[in-house]
């Protein structure tokens, strides 16, 4: 067996949880600018409402892009924060490539579809965002068995108990329509830029040509942690070879990855 090197793993190890932490900054400073305007309206005693969304008029558009921004008092900022630097960060560590498409996509479809289907009134707060970023998880996980995604989506429904209530008329100042436009928007972003990842254990190439591979297994390591070695047999002009690589498990995709792929050690056997 060839154990990795403990300082490898455990840079690897740190590495992981800085980019997991890095992930809530954006989030969080989004957030951050929300919390801005708000305190600043305040001060300045200003109703922002007229920067909402307001459908089917064409100046009403701006709320598109405003209206996310705004919020109408101190629990519905509140009911907005966590969600949204939660939801973010786990998308972002996730599907870091396709974060920042699926937060632009479901920010403005959220909008438009708002725009269209709701109420005449100013609509205003970034529920639709939130229930964006849900659905983006939720229906990810569900079309391409993105287990961890659908994991963080079911808890978040769980800890944000009125989301699925909200998705119907309920009250009046509830704009339910958008947060049907955000799960919808979700919907359309997991069909686009939804990414699969695959869990199943890839064979690394023998060092020979022509030979077949007549068996193969892996072995783990308790020292140090997360060290696997594959260990696979060659079929060959005899003798036939065992060969070992030493590998780690990729925390957010679950794969054994090799510590070295052009490293391996091999014996014989008759």
């Amino acid at each position: 067996m060839t154990p990795a090197p403990p300082d490898m793993a455990l840079k690897d190890l740190q590495a992981e949880n800085e980019r997991f932490a890095y992930s809530f900054l954006p989030g969080t400073l989004f957030v951050s600018l929300i919390w801005l305007i708000a305190l600043l309206s305040y001060l300045a005693d200003a109703n922002l409402a007229w920067l909402g969304i307001r459908p089917r008029d064409f100046l009403g558009l701006i709320g598109v892009a405003a209206g996310p921004l705004i919020h109408s008092g101190l629990i519905h900022l509140l009911s907005n924060s966590f969600p949204l630097v939660l939801l973010s960060g786990f998308i972002l560590f996730l599907h870091r490539a396709v974060a920042l498409r699926v937060f632009v996509l479901v920010y403005v479809l959220s909008g438009l579809f708002t725009w269209f289907i709701g109420r005449n009134a100013f609509h205003v707060g970034a529920s639709g965002v939130v229930y964006g970023m849900a659905g983006f998880l939720l229906f990810n996980g569900i079309i391409r068995r993105d287990r961890a995604g659908l994991a963080v989506s079911l808890a978040i429904l769980f800890l944000y108990s009125g989301l699925f209530y909200g998705l119907f008329p309920s009250e009046e100042r509830i704009s339910w329509e958008g947060h049907l436009g955000g799960l919808v928007a979700g919907m359309l972003a997991a069909l686009l830029y939804g990414e699969h990842v695959d869990k199943k254990t890839t064979i690394p190439e023998p060092p020979s040509e022509s030979t077949k591979v007549l068996m193969l297994e892996h072995q783990t390591s308790t020292l140090p942690p997360n060290s696997y070695t594959w260990r696979y047999t060659i079929g060959s002009t005899p003798p036939a070879q065992t060969f070992e690589r030493a590998c780690r498990m990729n925390p957010k995709s679950g794969m054994l990855e090799p510590l070295n792929p052009d490293g391996h050690r091999t014996s014989n056997r008759i």
